[in-house]
């Protein structure tokens, strides 16, 4: 079955059918919750016309039981259904 998204009007939050969902939150971040729980991501909306979000990798845990590399597929994925441009930096 293919991945559909669904956005919460009321709260912003942009659901997958695979089971996880991201909220693009102020300026300062974006929140996202798998079935392992809820964390927070650095993030910074660029402001411009191409709607890119830069967004710091090393603000996401890296784990076995939830991998780096599944949180940026899962985020890139979540941002091209809303017509964002996932800007990764690896920031120190």
């Amino acid at each position: 079955m293919a991945e559909k998204f669904k956005r919460s009007l009321w709260s912003g939050w942009v659901r997958s059918s695979d089971g996880y969902a991201v909220l693009l939150g102020a300026r300062t971040g974006l929140d996202y919750r798998d079935e392992r729980g809820e964390i927070h991501i650095d993030a910074e909306d660029l402001m411009n016309d191409a709607n890119e979000v830069l967004v710091f990798t090393k603000s996401i845990p890296d784990t076995s039981e939830r991998p780096k590399t599944e949180v940026l597929d899962r985020l890139r994925r979540v941002f091209e259904h809303q017509g964002w441009t996932l800007v990764p930096m690896e920031n120190t």
